[in-house]
């Protein structure tokens, strides 16, 4: 790991973080594709970013506890143990750059129709997305956390198109991550491919950038109003939907 790629990935880490910080979830959603497309491995992006989502949400849940839907959580909580224990059994047997190209393409044509759908006044703020549904994209983040880190598109077009508040959205969001994400990372060491020395190192380096990132990212949340936040988490999946394709295409 050379000096260099440790600042860039840094660079990388904070700036993913303060937008994550904003929209609650869009972390490992620019940090996938940008770190992968600099050269680090796929097994310690996927490490590193399960790690530092999960310790920024911790911060995020203790202000936003009190805006936590439980039955919602609770059903993408449930729904992604099946789609981490399927993960763990096929990481090994599909290849990396087609989880990535799927996983891609599912968050750019589930986010393309919902930024074209006009949007249901009448839903707004609604907390009945059905149980099947939350626990569907629960279990099509799980499966895609363990094996690309990228576990945020499913339950965020679920979320955005039930049009959840802001706070509602970042709180719910961060009970699914910090889960999800312990879980995954727990899979992933008794499967024994991650070296411990070096992901020490690189989450040494890039976990106060990542932790200040989230910081400031959250003192700003409360200031966007919900129409131009809903444009901006499904443009953003639009994005890097579509970067995530491309740096699995070209290698």
């Amino acid at each position: 790991m050379t000096p260099l790629l440790l600042v860039a990935g840094g660079v990388v880490v904070l700036g993913a973080s303060l937008l994550g910080g904003v929209t609650g979830f869009g972390f490992s959603l620019v940090c996938t594709p940008v770190l992968l497309l600099i050269g680090m491995e796929l097994t310690d992006v996927v490490v590193v970013n399960l790690a530092i989502g999960l310790l920024t949400r911790l911060a995020t849940i203790a202000r936003l506890h009190r805006s936590v839907h439980r039955r919602r959580a609770a059903d993408l909580v449930a729904g992604s143990l099946p789609g981490l224990l399927i993960g763990y059994l096929v990481r090994d047997v599909v290849g990396g750059d087609a989880l990535k190209v799927t996983a891609g393409a599912v968050a750019v044509v589930v986010a393309g129709y919902l930024l074209l759908r006009p949007a249901d006044p009448a839903r707004a703020g609604s907390a009945r997305a059905p149980r099947l549904a939350a626990g569907t994209a629960g279990l099509l983040g799980g499966f895609l956390g363990i094996t690309t880190s990228l576990n945020g598109p499913p339950p965020v077009v679920l979320l955005a198109r039930q049009q959840v508040a802001p706070r509602q959205f970042v709180a719910d969001l961060a009970v699914y991550f910090i889960v999800c994400n312990g879980l995954a990372l727990a899979l992933i060491g008794l499967a024994g491919d991650v070296e411990i020395g070096r992901v020490g190192v690189l989450l040494a380096c890039w976990l106060p950038g990542g932790l200040l990132g989230n910081a400031l990212g959250n003192s700003w949340a409360a200031r966007v109003p919900q129409g131009p936040f809903r444009l901006l988490t499904l443009g953003l999946v639009v994005l890097t939907g579509l970067a995530t394709v491309v740096t699995a295409l070209v290698g």
